[in-house]
Order: C-alpha cells, then sequence, then structure tokens
C-alpha cells in the first residue's frame, strides 16, 4: 500500500469545483495533514517533504508546479483544465485512481529537466528554454556549439526542449513529438532563414549558445521567465540531474498524448 501521510495540493484559483476535489482528496486519503498552496504563493519558494503532491489545473499549472516541488517530489496531476495534454486524471475520476494509488497501482514517469548556465546562475527548466530576439521585427544570428562542432542559426532565434516539452512550443516550432523516458534533448531553429531541421543530441551533450548579431535577444524559460541576455555571456544548456516525477496510470499515455495533439483517437 502506498501511504500519503503529508499532501501538498497545488492549484491556480479556489473556484468551487477545486474546492470540491480538495474535500475528496482530504475524504479518501485522510491525511495526517494537508496543505493548500496556490500558485502565487510558490514564487521564488519550493515545496518540499511531501509523500505525494496533487496538481489542480492545466498544463501550464503543472509545469509550473513541476518548476517548484523539490527533486524527489511526486506529482500527480488532475485536468481541471480544457485540454491538458499532459494530464492524465479528470477530477470525476479521482476517487478510482486515488484507490489505485492507494494501492501502489501506478508508475513514476521520471522527466529529467533542463540545466542552464548563465551569467553564473544556474536555472532549471521543465519544458524548454528558448533564445530569440526580443521584439521579433528583426532576424538574431547565433552560434550553437556542440563537442561535435557548432553551426549558425540566423532567424528569430533557437530552442532547446527536454523530452516532456517537445509537445509544446518545439512542436509548433516544427520538431519531433518524444517519448519522455527516452534521454535525449531538441534543438530546434525558430523561422531559420535557411532552412534547418531540429537536432536531436544525447541528454548530457552541452549546447552553448551564443549572440553574434542582430536583434537584442532574450531567454525565455518555460514561457514563464524572461532574462535579456548579455551578448558577451554565453548561454550552457545539458539535461539536469534533477528530474520530474509524474504519477501515471497507464504505460501507453504518452502515445494517448500523442494522440491527443494530433487530434486521432486515444488507443490503448
Amino acid at each position: 500500500m502506498a501511504e500519503a501521510k503529508k499532501i501538498a495540493i497545488v492549484y491556480k484559483t479556489k473556484e468551487p469545483e477545486i474546492l470540491r476535489v480538495i474535500d475528496m482528496v482530504k475524504r479518501i486519503m485522510k491525511p495526517e495533514s494537508i496543505e493548500e498552496h496556490p500558485l502565487s504563493s510558490l514564487v521564488g519558494r519550493k515545496l518540499g517533504g511531501f509523500d505525494l503532491i496533487v496538481c489542480l489545473g492545466g498544463d501550464g499549472t503543472l509545469v509550473r508546479t513541476c518548476r517548484v516541488v523539490e527533486n524527489g517530489g511526486i506529482i500527480l496531476p488532475v485536468n481541471m483544465g480544457k485540454k491538458g495534454y499532459l494530464m492524465e486524471v479528470d477530477p470525476e475520476k479521482l476517487p478510482y485512481y486515488l484507490e489505485k494509488y492507494r494501492k501502489n497501482e501506478f508508475l513514476v514517469e521520471k522527466c529529467f529537466k533542463l540545466k542552464i548556465d548563465y551569467g553564473g546562475r544556474t536555472l532549471n527548466a521543465v519544458n524548454e528554454v528558448v533564445i530569440r530576439n526580443i521584439i521579433g521585427l528583426k532576424q538574431v544570428t547565433l552560434s550553437v556549439e556542440l563537442e561535435e562542432g557548432s553551426f549558425i542559426v540566423e532567424g528569430d532565434g533557437v530552442l532547446v526542449s527536454t523530452p516532456i516539452g517537445s509537445s509544446a512550443y518545439s512542436l509548433n516550432a516544427g520538431g519531433p513529438f518524444v517519448l519522455s523516458n527516452v534521454n535525449i534533448l531538441v534543438c530546434t531553429p525558430l523561422c531559420a532563414r535557411r532552412p534547418l531541421r531540429p537536432l536531436i543530441v544525447n541528454s548530457n551533450a552541452i549546447i552553448k549558445v551564443k549572440y553574434l548579431s542582430g536583434e537584442e535577444i532574450q531567454m525565455i524559460i518555460d514561457g514563464e521567465e524572461a532574462l535579456k541576455v548579455d551578448p558577451k555571456e554565453t548561454i550552457e544548456i545539458t539535461g539536469s540531474m534533477e528530474t520530474v516525477n509524474i504519477i501515471r496510470f497507464s504505460s501507453s499515455f504518452n502515445i494517448k498524448r500523442m494522440g491527443r495533439l494530433t487530434g486521432g483517437v486515444e488507443n490503448g
């Protein structure tokens, strides 16, 4: 049996449906302690020391939760949004899935984060890091360096994503859909002048991005955190040892997620 004596519930806004689901979790799980955390209260903080973190919301809420949960924390996402490509559990089926959790009938999807070194700081991303022009009217020229060599991107910029982030911005920019258990990074040029294709590298590869010319650039992390980039600084990106741990109840969830994204039928 999987016991969750200490539970955190993360949500965006405390709407009536959120309150109903929180009461449901309390009634079924009967934890010794339960803490409720609106996302706004977690800015600049870390969430740790919990047996289970229940995330109520859509994909954006899940990504924000993953950014603040300390390494090793296990997250159960519950879809309170409209689409929720990363969400497996709907609120009406939550009692069934909570019982499966208690019976230890679940899987843990381990997804590594990105480690970004820039300007003496180390940052983390769950989905992706984007280095691109600030205004978006003029192109930039960037150098992308790997151990094997380097290439030039002339365009809006470049994006590096994790496997779990491959179904977000990277996919819309022409990148591939990647299963979450594959240890690779996807490097996707953004609106490049020359027909560059996305590049797949090992998760332990170090990708160095340098500004060469053009418009001012910024670095955007998970679509949330934006930093203006000093053109003299190099940005280093690689896979992190820190992981996101998401509870899944189906081994075929990745394929179902791909079906949702393409508008296909969810089989399996």
